[in-house]
Formats: C-alpha cells, sequence, structure tokens
C-alpha cells in the first residue's frame, strides 16, 4: 500500500521539509551492585510482579492483522483521454494559473457516467478568496461491494506515479452499479484525503475497506486550484457534506446505502476537514462551521488537528481549531487517530492533544519510527485498526468491540501501540 501520506504536499506546511529520524530505543541501564534480598521478600516480589504482568497480559491483546475482506469490487467511471500538454497530476490534482484552471473533468471520457457535484462556493471573501460566489466541479469515486459473477473488466487508469491503478469492474458509460448479495444496506465511509493528494494514491485503501462491506466513497479534492490553505479547508467541509447528500440521494446508491451508518476518513489535512465535520469549530471564525450530524464514527491518520510554521515575525498560525484545541470539545462522535511517532508535520503530541480534548469516545494508536511518509510496512496496522473501529461503530460488531477495548497493538507491521483511550471503544 502507499499511503497518501507519503507523497503529500501540506501547503504552507510544505515549506517543512520531511526528515527521516533516527528512533532510539537505547537505555541505559545501571550495573550497581546491590546486596541480595531475604529470600522471603524476594519470593513476596516475583509473586507480585508474576500477578501484574498475569493482569497486564489479561487487559491488553496483541490483534492479528486483517487482510481482505469477502467482497469482490466495483468501482464508478473514471475513463480519462490524457493530454500531452497536462501532467496527469495536474488533472487529478487540479491547477489554477493565470491561463485558467485545469481539473480532472477536462479529461474525462464519459463525464456523464462519472459521479462529478457542482460546489456552490459561498459569497464571502474569507476565506474563499476569488472563488467566492463561484461554483467548482468535484469529482467522486466510488468503490462498493459487488456481485462475484460480475464480469465487467478492470481499468488501469493511465498513471504511473502511483502503487495501484486498477479499477476493480469499472461501470463503463450507461452502466449502473451492480451491488453484492448482502443482509442489508451497506455502511457509507467519505474519504478526505491529504492536501495535494487524490484517489489514485488511496487506491489500496478504498479496497481494503469495500472488500469487508462498506461503500467508499474518495473525494476528488482539487487543491490546487484553491488560492489558499485556508480557502481549501473551508471547501473540503462543504465538498463533504455535499458527498454524503449525493450518496443518500442517488438513483444509483441511495437504495444501496444505510443512512444512520456513515462515517468519515481524514488523511493528514483530510483529519481537520472530517474533525470540523463532526463538529469542531474555528474559535477565531476563519473557518465557517460545517457538523454533519449524519457522520457517526471519524477515523484519522496523521491527521492535521492545527499547529504554527515559521517564526516571528513570519510566524504563520494554522490552529483552525484554537492552540489549546478548545474548538474540539463540541466533537461528541467517536474518533480514533493513527499517527507517526516521528512525524515533523503532525508532531505526536498535537494529535494526542486533539484527541483527549473530543468529548466523545476516542482513542490514539502510535505508528513507532514513522514520520509523516508511513512505510509501506504500516499498511497492516492501519488497515486492522480502521477495519475494527468501523465495524464496532457503524456494524455494531461486538466482536470488534472487545478488540477495540482490549487491543494494544497489531501483531507484525511497523510496530504500534494504543497511547490514549477514553469513553467506549465501541
Amino acid at each position: 500500500m502507499i499511503l497518501e501520506a507519503q507523497r503529500e504536499n501540506l501547503g504552507p506546511l510544505g515549506a517543512l521539509r520531511l526528515t527521516r529520524l533516527s528512533l532510539n530505543l537505547g537505555r541505559s541501564l545501571s550495573r550497581r551492585h546491590r546486596p541480595m534480598p531475604p529470600l522471603p521478600l524476594l519470593r513476596s516480589v516475583v509473586c507480585a510482579i508474576t500477578a501484574v504482568a498475569f493482569s497486564t497480559r489479561a487487559q491488553a491483546a496483541e490483534l492479528e492483522p486483517i487482510g481482505p475482506g469477502p467482497f469482490e469490487l466495483a468501482t464508478t467511471n473514471l475513463e480519462v483521454t490524457p493530454r500531452a500538454d497536462v501532467p496527469m497530476f495536474d488533472c487529478l490534482n487540479g491547477k489554477t494559473t493565470s491561463a485558467g484552471t485545469v481539473y480532472l473533468t477536462d479529461i474525462l471520457a464519459h463525464p456523464e457516467a462519472v459521479p462529478t457535484l457542482t460546489i456552490a462556493v459561498p459569497g464571502n471573501r474569507r476565506p474563499f478568496g476569488p472563488m467566492a460566489g463561484h461554483s467548482i466541479p468535484l469529482v467522486l469515486l466510488v468503490m462498493y461491494p459487488t456481485a462475484h459473477d460480475n464480469a465487467r473488466p478492470e481499468y488501469v487508469f493511465p498513471y504511473k506515479d502511483t502503487g495501484d491503478s486498477r479499477l476493480p469492474h469499472m461501470q463503463r458509460a450507461g452502466e449502473k452499479p451492480i451491488f453484492a448479495a448482502g443482509p442489508g444496506k451497506f455502511p457509507l465511509i467519505v474519504l478526505s484525503g491529504g492536501y495535494n493528494t487524490h484517489a489514485m494514491w488511496h487506491l489500496n485503501l478504498l479496497k481494503s475497506l469495500a472488500s469487508h462491506g462498506y461503500v467508499v466513497i474518495d473525494m476528488l479534492h482539487g487543491d490546487g486550484r484553491g488560492p489558499s490553505f485556508e480557502c481549501n479547508l473551508a471547501l473540503r467541509v462543504l465538498e463533504l457534506r455535499a458527498t454524503i447528500d449525493y450518496a443518500l440521494q442517488s438513483s444509483d446508491f441511495a437504495g444501496a446505502i444505510d443512512p444512520a451508518r456513515i462515517g468519515a476518513i481524514g488523511q493528514s489535512a483530510g483529519g481537520h476537514t472530517i474533525l470540523a465535520a463532526m463538529g469542531g469549530t474555528d474559535p477565531t471564525g476563519r473557518i465557517p462551521a460545517a457538523a454533519d450530524p449524519r457522520i457517526k464514527a471519524g477515523f484519522g491518520l496523521v491527521p492535521f488537528t492545527g499547529r504554527s510554521a515559521g517564526f516571528w515575525p513570519m510566524k504563520l498560525d494554522m490552529w483552525y481549531f484554537g492552540e489549546d484545541r478548545a474548538g474540539l470539545h463540541s466533537v461528541r462522535t467517536p474518533f480514533l487517530a493513527v499517527y507517526g511517532e516521528n512525524d515533523v508535520n503532525v508532531p505526536p503530541d498535537g494529535v494526542e492533544a486533539a484527541v483527549r480534548a473530543v468529548s466523545g469516545p476516542a482513542a490514539a494508536v502510535m505508528l513507532e519510527g514513522q514520520t509523516h511518509q508511513l512505510y509501506v510496512a504500516s499498511q497492516s496496522d492501519v488497515d486492522t485498526w480502521e477495519i475494527l473501529f468501523f465495524d464496532a461503530w457503524l456494524k455494531d460488531d461486538a466482536a470488534a468491540r472487545r478488540q477495540l477495548e482490549s487491543g494494544t497493538s497489531v501483531r507484525g507491521g511497523v510496530g504500534d501501540h494504543k497511547t490514549i483511550a477514553h469513553g467506549p471503544q465501541g
């Protein structure tokens, strides 16, 4: 899996170069001689240590990694006709120059077959700048569980800078979704990726979740079109709301989605997106409030929750929930954050402070030795926590709840451990 955090440019944070920090696990041990305690005391100490160790093992559990689920997968149409004069990244991520704006809609081979929303940008110049009062397109990629006898071929998206470009059983123009048979409607998960990232860098995540019985929608935010970081953060929450509206109103998907079971994933800058949609507010009012109570659970991967960049007098304030995270006190929706121990873009202490600040059930899991650029080996850790979290909160899965409560790490992967947990975990 190539996680989006491997490629992200956080706009103003892009000036903060990513560095690989070595993890020092060394500890100095004293070797001074101490008198041997009396035998009865020694036995008491050994018994006490054994009891504590047994109790710790009983309360903590190493979780088995979760692999692909049982469902076959299909996707909505995303067939394109590349342009020789425009890099594919610019189309996927959007780009605005003096000559105009480029976006994925410019190269869609069958635009009528691709889920594309029109986002009406509010008229206030702060934070929307020159976009205020205009409308912009938003392309969606939907991946969903499909029937095992779905004979539609896959589509290989013509983009080389990605670990996975295969869209399984992609709908062609004029085709409708073919859903897998199930016990009922499927839960919905909406993905907000990192700043300046796009769906081709998230495919393994989409496939993992959809294979476990979720309809997953990736929003191609097109951050390259926005005039500022603040503008794009404000736009993203509007886009998230519009995407949920689409899923619940579309003739293609509304009948297959349970409106009472909706979750959201935020990767890096997307962490701000989902926390704002879950009720987080900016005390300064720079980014308008946009809570969406339809979201029942939120998962953040290296989630951006605010920070400062640079130094006075050029210090840049990006505390969009307040430097004390007071804007997160209104978040009561269950939240799980997975973050890197050595991340300099999204520092661990900031993630931990955010998790402690939310009022609802919350937990945090640290990926040991990881920077903002997560190693491919972390995939099994991330997928396991993610699937357990959504199975517990969106599927009311009792086994997943028990594992979330007792689990402290996932076997294998890069090494991980739970650092914070408050409230019920499922």
